[in-house]
Parts: structure tokens; sequence; C-alpha cells
């Protein structure tokens, strides 16, 4: 309710400035509680003696200086808020009388507006001053500050407003007086801030302790140790006139180098040990215990290079600084090296989630063996692809690289590369057929067309399939989506034995029929055959349109018959399949069968036959 009723009275407050153009008076600028600007001068009749203004400036700059020793330079007044209210208070009465077209009062506010803004930044400049001893700066950002600060006041200088100023003097208009008081309040201002800011530059150690390993314990320190050495200095005063490098910059290069070259091989280390006291934190299950392990281990594979080749991007930058002279050659090299940060921290990154989502679906693998593995590859491999993308569209950016125009140009041979790119989009979209219809997975044994093997890998062009004579084929996705495909390894239970077992006529026909009961005992109490005591399948819903055991791929049919009159024998038809989809367990279990086999031959008194022909010769 209160912000309402004031932004009411502020509104009717305006509403007569702009029908009637009236110029709202203010209260002049309350002083500081520090007692900095000197007392305005109202007329040159009671204008001081030089001796008395210095003076007078010298104790105000004492009595900052004791303030940010005792670290107590708090404005009661003139706080940020209060400094932007009156700021954009000027600024719009500015506006107003620039459409009145009232000159003299828009430069009246324009000099008030100056005295704030430097005011504000003066006042700033003294808190940052503070906060900067509290934190331990060197001696080189205090200078830093003040210079900033020294060099805002000299560009914004008051003289700007010197003859307007003696234009207006003897005037009796309200306007003009209001003008005159504002100038010189601006003078005084500016002439003490700059008293004061040289007096803080000039007595740094006054409130600013000098600590040598801080100010003096630098590079540049080093270098003018090395150069002041009499031996050396005249080398490097050789190699500086002709190479524009001394033997002191060189060296310290070679330290630097050096540094870093030791510091990388025990940072990884350091990381690590801060990785293991954040993770493994309590006595864990072993299992826990082997997460935590595999954790550790993926991310020390991610970051481990990024972050051993931005230190040595470290040294290079910091080595640069020390050789390159040349302002405008070095902000050209250092975009580059400020990209190449980016680049490494985005392949860190990359590494990270990577490794991170491929750990994550290696555990739901294990926890879920029907999610498919290439389904969770394939989507991995186009957040990348976006991932990748969007950096190399950030490092443009930071290149200066304009990406609008890079976009534009694309519009424009947007046809040429959607011509160029048919291929490529067929295959895309054949991969997904192929990840959709779920016609084959990674490890599958599948034929398609005259290529047959293990499917190894499904990218997002190709496919890869490794032949049994361990060569590597790549198929393209669309070709693979358009073709029939045989796949071996879609199947759960069930590798067919079919075989002709050959008796001889010489067995009787008794015999042979035992024969055949034994076999199919035989086989359907096998431990390793697919039958109906050792395979048990729920019932198919009478509305399903297929078998669950053909949707599925089980197989369990067993049959033993007499089959056939054959040229040279009576031949049993055996027929069945195996409990395991694996070639080498059919292969085991097929062995076992034959083995059997003859044993059940032997013992119903039958023989097997072999081809035989038989001549009969016709005596004359």
């Amino acid at each position: 309710m209160q912000q309402h009723l004031f932004k009411t009275l502020f509104l009717l407050f305006l509403i007569p400035i702009y029908l009637f153009g009236v110029e709202p008076v203010f209260n002049e600028t309350p002083k500081d509680n520090l007692n900095e600007n000197v007392k305005i001068e109202e007329k040159q009749e009671s204008i001081k003696s030089v001796d008395d203004r210095l003076t007078e400036q010298l104790n105000i700059a004492k009595d900052v200086l004791k303030n940010i020793n005792d670290e107590i330079y708090i404005l009661d007044e003139f706080k940020n808020k209060d400094y932007d209210t009156r700021i954009n208070y000027l600024q719009n009465r500015i506006s107003i009388n620039q459409r009145e077209d009232n000159t003299l009062a828009i430069k009246r506010d324009e000099i008030e507006l100056l005295q704030l803004k430097g005011q504000k930044i003066y006042d700033n400049t003294l808190k940052e001053l503070i906060e900067a001893k509290k934190s331990f700066k060197d001696r080189n950002y205090f200078i830093s500050v003040l210079d900033n600060n020294i060099q805002f006041i000299e560009k914004n200088s008051f003289n700007n407003y010197k003859s307007l100023y003696e234009q207006e003097r003897n005037s009796e208009n309200k306007i003009s007086k209001e003008l005159i008081d504002n100038y010189i309040k601006l003078a005084n201002q500016n002439i003490q801030h700059l008293f004061t800011l040289k007096y803080l530059k000039e007595n740094i150690d006054l409130y600013r302790k000098p600590n040598f390993f801080i100010d003096n314990l630098n590079y540049k320190y080093l270098i003018s140790l090395i150069d002041s050495n009499s031996f050396i200095s005249p080398i490097s005063k050789f190699c500086s006139y002709h190479f524009k490098v001394t033997i002191g910059e060189v060296t310290v290069v070679l330290l630097i180098l050096l540094f870093f070259k030791l510091f990388v091989t025990k940072f990884i280390s350091l990381v690590i040990l801060i990785l293991n006291k954040i993770f493994i934190t309590r006595k864990k299950q072993d299992d826990e215990e082997e997460e935590d392990q595999a954790i550790l281990e993926y991310i020390e594979d991610s970051i481990k290079r990024p972050f051993v080749i931005g230190l040595y991007t470290l040294s290079i930058h910091i080595s640069l600084y020390i050789l390159i002279k040349d302002v405008i050659l070095l902000n050209k090299v250092i975009p580059w090296i400020n990209t190449l940060y980016m680049g490494l921290f985005s392949w860190a990154i990359y590494s990270l989630l990577s490794n991170s989502i491929s750990n994550f679906a290696e555990q739901l693998v294990e926890k879920y063996p029907n999610v498919r593995r290439e389904m969770i590859v394939f989507i991995l491999r186009i957040i990348k692809v976006f991932f990748i993308l969007l950096v190399i569209l950030f490092l443009f950016t930071q290149l200066g690289i304009d990406i609008k125009a890079i976009a534009a140009s694309l519009g424009v041979g947007g046809i040429a590369i959607a011509l160029a790119s048919k291929d490529t989009l067929a295959n895309f979209f054949g991969s997904l057929n192929i990840m959709s219809d779920n016609s084959f997975s990674q490890g599958d044994w599948i034929v398609a067309n005259d290529v047959e093997g293990t499917v190894v890998d499904i990218r997002m062009r190709t496919t890869r399939i490794r032949t049994f004579d361990n060569a590597m084929i790549t198929i393209p996705n669309s070709e693979l989506a358009n073709t029939h495909i045989k796949n071996y390894s879609k199947r759960r239970i069930g590798r067919r034995i079919k075989m002709t077992l050959n008796i001889t006529y010489e067995s009787s026909i008794e015999d042979i029929y035992n024969l055949k009961k034994d076999i199919y005992e035989m086989l359907s109490n096998h431990s390793g055959i697919a039958s109906e005591k050792t395979i048990t399948e729920k019932r198919t819903r009478k509305f399903e349109a297929i078998k669950r055991e053909d949707l599925h791929g089980v197989k369990r049919n067993l049959m033993v018959y007499i089959d056939e009159y054959g040229a040279s024998s009576i031949n049993i038809l055996i027929y069945c399949f195996t409990r395991s989809p694996s070639w080498e367990d059919w292969l085991l279990i097929k062995e076992d069968v034959i083995i059997k086999i003859n044993k059940l031959v032997e013992k119903n008194n039958c023989d097997f036959a072999y081809p035989t022909q038989t001549l009969f010769m016709k005596n004359d």
C-alpha cells in the first residue's frame, strides 16, 4: 500500500513538470560523513589562501587514509541506491528540459550529474581499497584501482563548462546561480578527489603493509634479479636488443615449464585422492567399494588428458606474457588460447558425460537383460553429436566468427547440402528402422544377402559385421533396412539336430522298431535335448495370431520314425532340438547323442548299413 501511495504522489509531482516546465527545487547535495568536500566558495571575495586550501585538502586526505586503515569507510547518506535515484531523476529532468529547449537548465543538470557520478566512483574506489586490503591484494592492484579513478576524473573534466561559467557568473537568474554553484562544487570536488587519490597512491605503504612474497616474489622480480647479475647483464642487453628477449625471461620461462612438468605428474594423483576422500567416506560392502572404484577410474580416465593438456597450455600462456612484448600480437594470440581452454573444458565434460552414461547403461543392462544395448549406444551417440555441435558454435562465437553469416550461407546452399547428404540421411533413417524393428542386435549371428557373421556395431550410418573368417564388413543401414535378414540368434531354445540312421536289411524289423523306441526314450530324457519333459512354455492365448514358441524362438519337436526303405538300408529319421542355441553346446550335445545311438544300435542287435551293390552274373 505504501508503494502504491509513493508512486501516486510521485506521478502527481511530475505532472506539473511535464505540463508547465516547472523546475523542482531540491536541497543541495548532502555532505558525506568524512567531510571530504571543500566548503563552497560563495564568491571571489571569500577565496581562501593557497596554503589554507592545501592544508585543508591534506587533512581530508589524511582522514580518508585513517578511515581506510580503520576499515570503517561506510557511507550513511550516499549509498548506491541513493546515487542511482538522484542520477535517474537528473536524467529525466534533462530529457524534459531538452523537449522544452531549456539549454541553460540542461547544462546545470549535466554538471550536477557529473558531480554525482564522480562522487559515486570515488566512494566505490575507497570501498574497493578496503576490500583489497582485507584480501591482501598486491601493490599493483591498489595502483591500478587508484589510476582508474584518476583517469576518470581527468577525462570528465569540469573545464568543458568553464566558458559557460564565465558567461553566467554575474547573472542574477536563478538557474544561472544554480549552474554556478554546481560548477564550483564540481571543481572543488574534482580538485579534492585528485589530491586525495594521488596522496593515497604515493602513500600506499601507510595503509597497506608491504609484503615481499606478494609484491616482489613474482616472475618480473626473478627476471630483474637474473638480468642484474654482473655476468649475465651484458648478454641480456645483447639478446634484448637483437632478439627482443633477455636471459632472465628465457630462464623464467624454462623454470615455469619445468615446474608445470613436475606438477602435472602429481596433479592427477592429488585429484584422485581428493575424490577418494569424497566418495569413500565410510566403510562399505564389497560391491559398493567396487562401484566406487569404478567411478573413480572413469573419472580419472575422463579428466586426465584434458587437465594435463590444460596445465601445459597454462604454462605456455604464462610464457607468452613474458616473451611477447607486442600488445597487438598478444591480443591476437590470447583469444585462441582461451578458446583452447574452453575446448579442453568441453572435452572433460564430454568425457565425464559419456563415461557416466556408459557406466549407468552397463548397470542397467546387467539389471535388466532385455534392455537393448545398441539402443542406448545409439541415443548416446546422438547426444554426443548435439553436444559437439553446441561446443563448436560456442567456440566460433569466442573467436568472433559470425554464426548468423554461417547460418545464412547454409540456408542459401541448403538445396545443394540436402542433395549431397541424401545417402547419409537415408542411412540415418535406415538405422532408426533397424532400431525400431529390432530385426537384429549387437552380437547376433545374421545372414544378409551374401554376408554372414556376427553384428559388431550398429552406427548412425552403417552396421559393421564380423564374418566367421574374422573379416570386418561394413554395410550401409539403408541397404540393411531394405533387404531380408536371417537371424540365427533370435531364438531362445532350440538348435536343430537332424540325421538319418541307416540300418541293414539283415536286421529284423522287430529289432529296428525297438531301436527306434530306445532312441526316442533316450532323447526324451536327455538333459541337453528340448522336449515336452524338459521344456515347458506358457499356453498361447486364443486371440494371438502366432504361437508363443515361434515368437520367442522355442523349438522342442522330437521325432524318431522308421522313415523309408533305402537302396541298401532301412532308414530311421531322427529330428530334435538342443536346449542351448550355442553352436559349441550344440556340437557337444550332438556328439553325446551319436555315441549313445551307437550303443543302442549294438544293444538291439542291429548293424549300420553302408552303400553296397550286388552283381548277378548270367551263365550261358
